[in-house]
C-alpha cells in the first residue's frame, strides 16, 4: 500500500517511471518563422516622475493637457490663481481628463492630483494627509 501511495505521489509530481521518448507533443500555438512574436516589456517605466505645476492663468491649461496626453501624472497647485480662473481651469481639465480616461483627485485646498489612464488612484488622500498631521 505504501508503494501505491509513493507511486501516486510520483505520478502527481510528474516523475513517471514510464519513458516518454516516443511520444511527440503537438504545440498548438506555434509561431511561424515569417511572423515575429509580439514582445511587451512589462518594465516600461522604471522610475515614475510626477510633475508639479503652479499655473497662474487659464492659458497654461494646454501645458497640463499635453502632459496628460503624454501619460505623465501631475500635482497642480492653484493657490496662485484667482478663484474664478481656478474654477474655470478645473472645470476644463475635468472634462478633458474624463475624455482621456484619466482621473483627478483633490488632495488639499486648491491642490489636485491628475493622473492619466495608465495610473490608478486608490484610497482617500485627504484622510492620509489629515492622519499624518493629526488633523482629525
Amino acid at each position: 500500500m505504501a508503494a501505491k501511495v509513493i507511486e501516486r505521489l510520483m505520478n502527481f509530481f510528474g516523475f513517471d517511471e514510464q519513458e516518454d521518448e516516443g511520444i511527440e507533443e503537438k504545440v498548438e500555438n506555434e509561431i511561424p518563422f515569417n511572423k515575429k512574436p509580439k514582445i511587451v516589456n512589462i518594465h516600461t517605466q522604471s522610475q515614475i516622475k510626477v510633475i508639479i505645476l503652479k499655473p497662474e492663468n487659464f492659458e497654461q491649461a494646454q501645458t497640463i493637457l499635453d502632459n496628460i496626453k503624454n501619460k505623465k501624472p501631475m500635482i497642480i497647485d492653484l493657490q496662485n490663481m484667482e478663484r474664478n480662473d481656478a474654477q474655470r481651469l478645473i472645470d476644463f481639465l475635468s472634462g478633458a481628463i474624463f475624455a482621456l480616461n484619466g482621473e483627478i483627485k483633490k488632495i488639499a485646498n486648491s491642490i489636485f492630483l491628475i493622473v492619466p489612464d495608465n495610473f490608478d488612484i486608490s484610497g482617500d488622500i485627504q484622510d492620509e494627509v489629515d492622519s499624518m498631521f493629526n488633523l482629525k
